[in-house]
């Protein structure tokens, strides 16, 4: 999670266990993409997404952001 000055959220990423395990285990590849304006808060929403042994789409983590400049795609890739 990442707080303006104010205490505010800015932006957010979460993966859970599952996808932690996912990650680990068929993270070779993935795709990233955001969706724009989508929300109820107009934060862009990044979803992280890659194929398993099966040829399934399995989620390996999530983002919702601030904004789409440089600083935040920092933020969120090194989360």
């Amino acid at each position: 999670m990442d707080l303006d000055e104010e205490g505010r959220l800015k932006n957010v990423f979460w993966a859970d266990a599952r996808s932690i395990a996912a990650y680990r285990e068929f993270g070779d590849v993935l795709t990233f993409d955001t969706t724009y304006l989508t929300n109820k808060y107009d934060m862009p929403f990044a979803a992280f997404v890659g194929v398993n042994h099966h040829g399934q789409s399995i989620l390996f983590g999530c983002g919702l952001m601030s904004n789409e400049d440089i600083q935040t795609y920092v933020w969120l890739f090194q989360s």
